[in-house]
């Protein structure tokens, strides 16, 4: 029996293990990209894969900012974030690109030196941009720092590392004009023995000062010609070197708005030789959200801030003292009453009075926890833009919905929420202007996104026919198409009817004559050129329906032959100007 009881066992164990292995679903089936978040420096590449998946289609969010290939090859091409999507059957997924405009390397990440005026290098490689590169120090007390030679190896530049006092300090080679992405720190550390301490005795630890006013303080230092004074918050007090007369000097400490802050004298190569002194300033006699016609020299607290106000119906600007966390749109309506003026797009705390007749205005209860709630107003033009009105409402809560159009990039509520961006005209100037719209991360709908980024697009289309544009016009697919052609080096784009006939080519043709002065060769146009080569040039005059055309041709071909009226007619009503045939 225990024998049998043993088999029966087994078989059963075994065919539960084959049934267990059944029914547990497999992960191995599902497409997965290989990189989530990716950093490529601009004019660099990286790659991205899918694994289990038979085929993809890959597109990118913004081709300005990076491209990709059918291969999943993605390549920097400006500054900025964008996503990368991989679609595989009814599987999307993406991968968040961060393009850097440089990417900096050094050959050191620390520098230690042993003495003052020693000196050291560290090679920095710079990968990307080399525009804008420069080099800091975080405290030139203790070192400092430059190119040396101020020349470039390839991508390599040296950096020359100058010791200054005791203490550390940090080098950073940044580009300037992407500091917070593009940089690179070294660490250093000088040690000196040699240095001698410095006797520092100020004449008192603890000063109080009014907000305007100066407190002269003399300070005693064994040795003057190394002295130094910083002041820890320089929106409370500021400090100023005066006279010296043997070993003391006199200071002029100001207080600039009410609070507390600390002013230190040290040495210039020690450390370790230093005092610390209390400074305390009283708040100053002015009020908040009164018009000056100055500037207030000082605060009722540091964390005040003093706005510039340039009302629309004046010439003159003012300014207002204004606490932390102010609410913009009191301001707004202090503004208007004050002035009799009010403004379009702004957010008031009052019924704003209309410019014209035709004028509206909306309503909403506001959200921004920073001000009194209650109900805010926005003062709207006849026939206005809903975007800017979305974007006045989301800027003053300081909170962006999705799925709505904004004319400035939104603020993210989810740093996994993705941006969409396009392109449509300014109805007012007629200059391309780039839409917003904030997208959740999750369960996303595309088909929403699409249906209204087109119908923003086909509602914005207003590209004049046959006008010159330094940029890519937006239009409406469906009726508009798109040329381009050069002059003076760049391109230059023109909307014309999608269906064009021979009159709209030659319409287009006299429009780009008359941008650019230029009759090209075997060309439709409806006046006769002029100022011609009639050695080896000539015209025909041919009709179009009832319209008169001329059309500019060579003699002679490429090779000598010669070209008939008859041929240049047939070549031009085969190519149009715009090259399309």
């Amino acid at each position: 029996m225990s024998k049998l009881f043993k088999s029966l066992l087994s078989v059963f164990l075994a065919v539960f293990m084959v049934a267990s292995l059944a029914i547990i679903p497999s992960s191995a089936a599902t497409p997965k990209l290989s990189k989530t978040s990716v950093t490529v420096t601009k004019g660099y590449q990286t790659t991205l894969t899918v694994s289990n998946a038979s085929s993809v289609t890959w597109s990118t969010g913004d081709k300005t900012i990076a491209t990709v290939s059918s291969k999943g090859k993605v390549v920097g091409k400006n500054p900025g974030t964008t996503y990368v999507y991989a679609k595989t059957g009814s599987t999307t997924l993406k991968c968040k690109v961060t393009v850097v405009a440089s990417k900096i390397t050094a050959n050191k990440s620390s520098v230690t030196l042993d003495k003052v005026g020693n000196t050291s290098t560290v090679t920095f490689t710079v990968k990307g941009s080399h525009s804008g590169i420069t080099v800091g120090s975080t405290d030139r007390s203790v070192a400092t720092a430059s190119f040396s030679p101020a020349k470039w190896d390839g991508n390599n530049v040296t950096v020359k590392i100058t010791a200054k006092g005791e203490g550390t300090a940090r080098i950073k080679v940044y580009n300037k004009n992407y500091q917070s992405t593009c940089y690179k720190y070294v660490d250093v550390t000088v040690k000196d023995t040699s240095v001698k301490e410095n006797v520092i005795m100020p004449y008192t630890k603890d000063v109080k000062v009014n907000a305007g006013e100066a407190y002269d303080l003399q300070v005693y230092a064994q040795d003057q010609s190394n002295l130094l004074c910083s002041v820890l918050d320089s929106k409370v007090a500021t400090v100023t070197s005066g006279t010296t007369s043997g070993n003391y000097r006199n200071f002029a400490i100001k207080g600039v708005a009410a609070g507390t802050t600390t002013v230190r004298f040290y040495d210039r190569y020690n450390s370790k030789s230093y005092v610390d002194v209390k400074v305390t300033v009283t708040a100053a006699n002015v009020e908040y959200y009164k018009f000056y016609t100055t500037s207030p020299a000082t605060k009722l607290l540091y964390t005040d801030q003093v706005l510039s106000i340039k009302p629309t119906n004046s010439s003159v600007t003012y300014y207002m003292l204004v606490p932390a966390n102010y609410d913009p749109a009191y301001v707004n309506t202090l503004t208007a009453q004050q002035f009799n003026v009010y403004d379009y797009y702004k957010v008031y705390t009052a019924v704003p009075s209309r410019k014209a007749s035709t004028d509206t205005y909306q309503s909403f209860y506001h959200t921004n926890s920073s001000y009194t709630y209650g109900y805010r107003y926005v003062l709207l033009p006849a026939n206005h833009d809903e975007v800017q009105y979305n974007t006045a409402v989301a800027k003053y809560n300081n909170k962006y919905e999705y799925y709505t159009i904004y004319s400035e990039n939104p603020v993210k509520s989810n740093s996994w929420d993705w941006v969409e961006t396009w392109q449509v005209n300014d109805p007012v100037t007629g200059r391309a202007i780039t839409r917003y719209m904030l997208v959740p991360y999750n369960n996303y709908d595309q088909n929403k996104v699409d249906e209204i980024k087109n119908k923003d697009q086909a509602a914005n289309s207003t590209s004049k026919y046959y006008t010159a544009y330094a940029t890519y016009p937006t239009v409406n697919k469906n009726t508009d198409y798109v040329i381009s052609y050069r002059k003076n080096s760049a391109d230059v784009y023109m909307v014309v009817p999608k269906n064009r006939t021979q009159t709209d080519v030659v319409k287009a043709n006299d429009a780009i004559f008359k941008d650019t002065g230029i009759y090209e060769y075997n060309v439709m146009y409806s006046t006769a050129p002029t100022n011609y080569d009639v050695n080896t040039e000539d015209y025909v005059q041919w009709q179009v329906g009832t319209q008169s055309v001329y059309i500019l041709y060579l003699k002679t071909d490429a090779n000598g032959y010669p070209v008939t009226a008859q041929t240049a007619i047939t070549a031009a009503t085969n190519n149009f100007a715009d090259g399309t045939k």
